[in-house]
């Protein structure tokens, strides 16, 4: 693959820390295919994948940014930046089209065809793991502050999560609720989530504590009698699914012993946002486990008050 070299800021660097999560040591540092954004005259990023969107977008990269792909709409916040389709499905055409220097994302992106046609095209691909802890999080960011040559605001960034993470720490409920995350469609079992999830690892932030988690890894098929059994305080379901079920009603029409657990009798059934638990702990999923935070202790704030 052919490069053209420019004096522009973007300077090649060599690439700081080995990542180790489940994939191979190179992998998880970054599977780039060529070298940093200094290769490229004017660099056109294509970023694949929501939470990589947020951190170019908190690095002050947007202005490089071509387009996105569905997951990241929530991201643009008014920026006019095209929408190019979901990051499993890329095509090559529409990408080629907006003639990108780089396309960012996760292991998830593909499918592999399309990849290696942008590749031929002299298109750099750079995969970050999705990692879903806190030193994945801060290990992303070191990675596109490198490459975008945005160190200084890369360390801003991580001192900033630091802060937020210190203060949920010290706002943790004197009680952890017990609060699940499930996904729920018509024709397939119910799932949770449990260890080893980006909205556990918001849940625990969140100061709350996963009933799953102590028995499953990633999202796996639960029965609605075992989630009775743990009794959640809480559930978490994508603002998504409570609109294709037409709200909380809906979903006790597919679940109707739902209705047994203190989740449902005191009205906390919580919607959130998918992206905030897509691709790997990011911005929104801090977000996500600051609000929730709040509505735990506002929660126990309140019942100490009866």
């Amino acid at each position: 693959m052919s490069h053209r070299h420019s004096n522009k800021a973007y300077k090649h660097k060599a690439y700081k820390n080995v990542v180790k999560n489940t994939f191979t040591t190179a992998t998880l540092l970054v599977a780039t295919l060529c070298s940093p954004l200094s290769m490229a005259e004017t660099p056109r990023i294509i970023s694949a994948g929501s939470t990589v969107t947020e951190l170019l977008f908190a690095l002050g990269a947007d202005k490089d940014v071509v387009a996105v792909d569905l997951t990241s709409r929530h991201a643009l916040a008014g920026r006019d930046i095209p929408v190019v389709g979901y990051h499993r499905q890329l095509t090559p055409e529409g990408l080629l089209a907006l003639n990108p220097t780089h396309l960012i994302g996760s292991p998830d992106m593909g499918p592999d065809t399309t990849l290696k046609l942008l590749q031929s095209g002299g298109v750099t691909i750079t995969t970050l793991p999705t990692g879903n802890t806190l030193t994945d999080f801060n290990q992303r960011v070191d990675t596109l502050a490198d490459l975008t040559d945005t160190e200084a605001k890369g360390e801003a960034i991580k001192t900033d999560i630091a802060q937020k993470v210190t203060k949920l720490k010290e706002a943790a409920p004197a009680h952890k609720p017990k609060v699940m995350f499930m996904m729920i469609s018509d024709g397939r079992p119910l799932t949770v989530a449990g260890d080893e999830t980006t909205v556990n690892t918001v849940i625990e932030l969140a100061g709350g504590v996963n009933p799953a988690a102590a028995t499953t890894t990633s999202y796996k098929p639960l029965s609605s009698e075992a989630i009775v059994e743990m009794q959640p305080d809480y559930i978490l379901i994508s603002q998504r699914t409570l609109d294709q079920l037409n709200g909380i009603e809906g979903v006790l029409a597919q679940q109707p012993l739902l209705a047994a657990t203190p989740a449902v009798q005191n009205g906390n059934i919580v919607p959130i946002q998918g992206a905030a638990i897509l691709g790997g702990f990011g911005l929104a999923s801090l977000d996500l486990a600051t609000s929730l935070n709040a509505a735990f202790t506002d929660t126990q704030a309140v019942a100490k008050t009866k």
